[in-house]
């Protein structure tokens, strides 16, 4: 016998190193499907942006803004609805469908030639990405114990954002080669575009998901009192939308979570354009020490997942949910307030670990607490209500940022002696009005969690988390 143990050895080891990890083969299955399009969407991502860049001549940024308008805007408005086609339609022939459809449409972009071409193209990759979400995430809680859905969220969480630096290093290194290689004979028929090879690599991705995804045996549950859902019956798809809605509004964990995660990112999204403006303006540290604040914020999510999986048995998921965005507030006010570099990376890093895992038990929570016929309108609202929250931050930020700029010019000159000189550019004051907005929201979050516990005790238990059917029709 080798070091390294019998094939049946090793195959007991990966067995049960799976079994530990993933729950069950079939998650692993999603999972490994998670991985590959999540990789698949940001190589499309860079892939496109070059394009609208190339085609938008002069004015390159505003191509590059239309088209990623036309990814993000979408999700906003009509996530919902797809939500409800997702409690529809069968989940995996939906996954399925929308994989290969997201590989058809990729296969055309070498053929685009004009921006208004490619803001088409985005549309439709992204209104089946919309169905793709909700019908992923309303199976997952179908393929796995329960006891592993902290860990899944975890591991989700890493296959969305851990495939971009992957996507990234793919994406060099094809078109490096690219920029080398002759397009003479018949390979100049796959060089319609000078990134067409990069998008038939991509829709590869999608068609390998989709056999994954196919070979998964999710069994659609319904509730055998209303079989009228399973028909596709187009005069119900307003009322099931309403019904997601008032859902997402009665059953009081759904809520809180809602609540917590859209009033934090309304906060946290402020980070997205201020960040780099505090790093050059009050640290004055330049582009490198806004690298090394985002390598921290980085490292801290990562950390804050890791120990969430490690003690999720351990973990009152109601109460560190509330605390980690309670804490995430503060941590952002602690390091909107410090003027060293390698204190701010260090608080940025905490920041991180409460941003981590209040996403982790967020998402947890809700799948432990949503009916399975709603699950899909669920996840879809929140996806909605996330995609406006980071819009509105995106806009709202450097607008708050300029206006107190003028503000403590005004009043203070910019600083204010307290004993010791305190520098108020406008950047600083609203990243305080963020990390405010964040703490706000986890104490809003421990309110209304509160307020359920007070009812349960009182006799009037959650009858949307455990009997999600029987509440919409209560409502």
């Amino acid at each position: 016998m080798t070091a390294e143990g019998t094939p049946v050895e090793r195959r007991h080891t990966w067995t049960g190193f799976r079994q530990r990890v993933f729950g069950t083969p079939q998650f692993f299955r999603l999972w490994s499907a998670q991985v590959v399009t999540s990789t698949g969407d940001w190589l499309g991502f860079l892939a496109i942006s070059v394009v609208a860049a190339r085609l938008g001549s002069g004015t390159p940024e505003a191509a590059i803004g239309v088209v990623l308008a036309a990814r993000l805007v979408p999700g906003i408005f009509f996530a919902q609805v797809a939500g409800v086609l997702a409690d529809r339609w069968d989940r995996r022939r939906l996954m399925v469908v929308c994989d290969l459809a997201r590989a058809g449409v990729l296969l055309v972009v070498p053929l685009v030639n004009s921006v208004w071409q490619l803001v088409l193209v985005s549309l439709a990759l992204e209104a089946f990405t919309l169905l793709w979400i909700p019908a992923k995430e309303a199976s997952v809680p179908n393929l796995l114990p329960s006891g592993h859905l902290t860990a899944a969220n975890s591991l989700s969480m890493f296959a969305t954002y851990a495939t971009f630096p992957v996507a990234s290093l793919i994406f060099a290194r094809v078109a490096s080669r690219l920029e080398d290689a002759s397009p003479d004979g018949w390979l100049g028929l796959l060089y319609l575009d000078n990134q067409g090879p990069i998008f038939y690599l991509d829709a590869l991705t999608f068609v390998v998901s989709a056999v994954l995804v196919f070979s998964l045996p999710l069994r659609h549950r319904r509730d055998p009192s209303s079989p009228a859902r399973a028909s596709v019956r187009w005069e119900g798809i307003f009322r099931e939308y309403r019904e997601g809605w008032r859902y997402m509004v009665v059953n009081p964990t759904v809520r809180s979570v809602n609540i917590g995660l859209a009033t934090a990112l309304i906060g946290g999204g402020m980070l997205i354009p201020l960040a780099l403006v505090y790093a050059i303006e009050v640290l004055r540290v330049g582009e490198q020490g806004f690298a090394d604040i985002v390598t921290g914020l980085s490292a801290g999510v990562g950390v804050g997942v890791l120990v969430l999986s490690l003690l999720q048995r351990r973990v009152h998921k109601h109460r560190m949910f509330a605390r980690s965005v309670t804490g995430a507030g503060v941590c952002l006010l602690v390091a909107s307030s410090l003027g060293s570099l390698p204190w701010v990376v260090l608080v940025a890093g905490a920041v991180g670990v409460c941003a981590g895992g209040m996403y982790v038990l967020g998402f947890t929570l809700l799948h432990e607490h949503t009916a399975d016929e709603v699950r899909g309108r669920v996840f879809a609202g929140l996806y909605s209500v996330v995609r406006l929250c980071v819009v509105l931050a995106l806009v709202v930020g450097p607008l708050l940022a300029a206006a107190f700029d003028r503000i403590s010019e005004v009043l203070w000159d910019r600083s204010l002696d307290i004993g010791f000189v305190v520098e108020l550019p406008g950047v600083r004051l609203t990243l305080w009005l963020a990390g405010l907005t964040v703490v706000v929201a986890g104490l809003l979050a421990r309110r209304t969690q509160r307020a359920q516990a007070a009812t349960d005790a009182n006799g009037t238990s959650d009858s949307a988390g455990s009997n999600g059917a029987e509440s919409l029709e209560d409502c």
